[in-house]
């Protein structure tokens, strides 16, 4: 991961033609498979910037950052130390810059490849009165083989797609709260389930709706040619009836 920020950078500084800063952009936004890694990711882009010598880097920060500059990059990378300073004085700067963006990947957990796009929505939730005109670092990586860096500018935009009407509609506070708790062994259950299915095929799935908000798309039937049907709920039924059926394809079947 360290060394695909380095490879970002240099790009930036390939097309701006000056070394890449903290100070360059507002927010940052970054994959999270869980928080701690995000806090070590934007704490390795402030040890960065010590080795630049950025003015993002306050003299305190420096001086305890200093005992670390010998080392050499894979050195960095394993140094515990290291990880541990460098995110104690970045601490102020992750409060502003990235704090508001981890709501949803705390709140929900690993979402593997919609984490990023999760994490940026915590952030027009948070922020979205705030963000015009601000840079958005984008960052999301993978085993350390290939990774994606990119950054935009965020305009207010017309109504349906301004800023304040994405977060209206996004309606997070709310969907957080209307979360189903079940118990451990339910949840035991129902992973039980998914192997015992996953690559199955000639099964019909349960009928019980109850808890998926209208609108909902769910599998209901793989055949025995692995096709897989699915429907979507309409209104607050809890009976199973009303719904919209759909092919794997994207065509609707049953007659709908």
């Amino acid at each position: 991961m360290s060394k695909c920020l380095i490879l970002s950078f240099y790009r930036f500084e390939k097309l701006e033609g000056k070394q890449f800063s903290i100070s360059d952009a507002d927010y940052f936004v970054f994959h999270s498979p869980y928080n701690k890694l995000v806090q070590k990711s934007f704490a390795r882009l402030y040890f960065n910037d010590f080795l630049r010598n950025a003015s993002s880097v306050g003299e305190v920060a420096k001086e305890k950052l200093a005992p670390f500059s010998s080392l050499s990059s894979d050195e960095s990378y394993q140094n515990r130390d290291l990880e541990k300073a460098s995110q104690q004085v970045a601490k102020n700067l992750y409060d502003v810059k990235v704090q508001p963006t981890t709501l949803l990947p705390k709140q929900v957990g690993n979402m593997y490849t919609a984490s990023l796009y999760a994490a940026f929505a915590s952030l027009i939730h948070n922020k979205h009165s705030s963000l015009e005109g601000k840079r958005i670092i984008m960052f999301s990586y993978g085993s350390g083989l290939t990774s994606t860096m990119f950054s935009f500018q965020l305009q207010s935009g017309q109504h349906p797609f301004s800023l304040s009407n994405i977060a209206t509609v996004m309606n997070i506070s709310e969907k957080l709260k209307s979360r189903h708790e079940i118990s451990p062994e339910n949840f035991v259950e129902t992973l039980k389930l998914m192997e015992h299915r996953y690559g199955g095929k000639d099964f019909v799935t349960s009928k019980d709706r109850r808890l998926l908000s209208p609108g909902t798309f769910y599998l209901i039937e793989v055949d025995n040619l692995y096709r897989r049907f699915y429907a979507k709920k309409v209104g607050d039924d809890s009976a199973a009836g009303k719904a919209a059926t759909i092919h794997d394809n994207g065509s609707l079947v049953n007659g709908h």
